[in-house]
């Protein structure tokens, strides 16, 4: 079925006119009529084209015929679902970088996250879906198009201008040096956004992992407040009745008895274990926490190790050991994902078995976080590349190269410096320091 074309949207059917190029593209892809109305509405105020595909065949289709900001891809299609378009996209030059955000109406799988992630997706939204939250995610990526084409069209005034210098050198000597100040002030400009853009998305993907902690530990915490209470109440009642049946219990009875006692003070610990965890999730999450505060870093450390400890297993050893202060001032989520780079950059440096040291201590009037490993460690030529935007030694796929470049920049945001060295035995050593002023009390 054909629509009426508007400059707010656009159906992919073969009649369709040519889109604007100029005006950011959203491809909206669900097979729900409802739901491509719905959010062709919430969008079309802001400023984008919204292209309506109504299948996966669709929507490769207009993948084909323009450029495009975000995709909005619902996961559960018929004939192609959403996980197979994404696969399609990546396999094309043309559409492998354009962000997709998977719309789903069910909390998936870890491994159907995983999937989704696997084949190029920024981010997960629910369904229904939160408008503010989904217009300021759709918003990041708008504006992320539109840096890109000012940047395109800056550098193609500036191959203009180079030809134009060209042919001018060899009598105005001078322009030679306002050309090279501006090539080279443009090719910073190009390396900062391009930079900037990374870091956009890897924050929107820490975002999104905080609220998806922070929910998992809300939805445990209530029934596991509810058993522990009664639990309480069982022990109480036992404790009443205990003293009636101590006289009349047969010696197998009284050894029955015993046993579920025991198990009851099992279940207790077992119940008091999911609550530390439930603390330990709550404190990496942090979403309310965007000023500087005096936070635990023992808390940090060990809120980021629960996280990662699926990737610890039984192969990797962890030793801790924490000196004073007690607390440092900082921006806590950035903190925690300094830490967390750092930590998972040390698990994956660790072929089979190996040991992972995190430490801390005041030295020097400095405040110092040092996460060590036993893994291939860091070639020193290349020491000072891997800070580096984008530069990774991890196999094609494997890795952004944006993890160590996040963290110092975050560092630094904090007035302090990373450093990495080698451990002692091999491996590396990264070593945060944060100025004295920062350290709490």
């Amino acid at each position: 079925m054909t629509r009426q074309s508007s400059p707010a949207r656009r159906d992919t059917s073969p009649t369709a006119q040519p889109s604007d190029e100029t005006v950011a593209g959203v491809l909206v892809v669900d097979d729900v009529e409802a739901n491509l109305v719905a959010l062709e509405l919430l969008l079309s105020d802001m400023g984008c084209e919204v292209v309506l595909a109504r299948s996966g065949n669709d929507a490769l289709r207009s993948l084909l015929r323009r450029e495009f900001a975000v995709i909005l891809l619902d996961v559960q299609m018929p004939e192609m679902d959403g996980y197979e378009v994404a696969q399609h996209a990546r396999k094309n030059p043309t559409t492998r970088d354009i962000p997709i955000i998977f719309l789903t109406a069910t909390h998936d799988s870890e491994e159907s996250v995983l999937r989704g992630y696997g084949s190029g997706a920024v981010d997960f939204l629910l369904k229904p879906i939160s408008v503010p939250i989904l217009r300021s995610k759709v918003r990041v990526f708008l504006d992320l198009w539109q840096g890109r084409r000012q940047i395109a069209d800056a550098k193609l005034e500036l191959e203009r201008t180079n030809a134009e210098l060209r042919e001018l050198a060899s009598a105005k000597a001078a322009l030679a040096d306002r050309f090279q100040t501006a090539n080279q002030e443009l090719e910073i400009a190009y390396t900062e956004l391009q930079t900037t853009q990374a870091r956009l998305v890897q924050s929107a993907k820490m975002a999104s992992l905080g609220e998806l902690v922070a929910g998992v530990a809300h939805e445990i915490n209530n029934p596991l407040a509810f058993a522990l209470s009664h639990l309480q109440t069982v022990h109480r009642s036992l404790d009443r009745v205990e003293p009636e049946l101590a006289t009349g219990l047969e010696a197998s009875g009284r050894e029955n008895w015993d046993r579920a006692r025991n198990r009851l003070g099992e279940i207790n610990l077992g119940l008091e274990r999911i609550r530390e965890l439930v603390v330990k999730l709550r404190t990496f999450s942090r979403l309310d926490e965007g000023e500087r505060k005096l936070v635990s870093v023992r808390e940090s450390v060990e809120s980021v190790l629960t996280i990662l400890g699926h990737k610890l297993g039984e192969r990797v050893r962890v030793e801790t050991e924490f000196g004073g202060p007690e607390t440092i001032e900082c921006f806590p989520a950035l903190l925690n994902q300094a830490i967390m780079n750092l930590v998972a950059n040390a698990i994956d440096a660790i072929q089979g078995p190996g040991t992972l040291c995190i430490s801390t201590r005041a030295d020097g009037g400095e405040y110092e976080i040092v996460v060590a490993d036993t893994g291939h460690g860091i070639p020193p030529h290349l020491r000072e590349r891997v800070l580096e935007p984008f530069f990774t030694t991890k196999e094609v796929g494997a890795g952004t190269g944006l993890g160590l470049s996040i963290t110092d920049s975050i560092v630094r945001k904090h007035g302090g410096t990373l450093e990495l060295a080698d451990a002692p035995g091999g491996g590396t050593r990264a070593i945060i320091r944060i100025p004295p002023e920062l350290a709490g009390r």
